[in-house]
């Protein structure tokens, strides 16, 4: 993925594109390899902004509705 070559692994700005690339495989009903996109996602945010942050929540949510 060119974002983390440029960002590296744990940026915010990968996790963005984490939670886009599996949206596009849910609505394609392939929630299987959506799955462990949201919850690295999901890893990222925890890791970048702790947990009680907004964006965690939004990453929290797209994976519970994934499952």
């Amino acid at each position: 993925m060119i974002f983390e070559q440029s960002y590296g692994p744990g940026h915010p700005k990968v996790a963005s594109l984490l939670n886009n690339v599996p949206a596009l495989l849910k609505a394609t009903n392939r929630l299987a390899e959506a799955e462990p996109l949201y919850r690295r996602a999901l890893a990222i945010g925890e890791a970048s902004y702790g947990r009680d942050h907004p964006t965690v929540a939004r990453d929290l949510n797209n994976l519970a509705e994934s499952l």
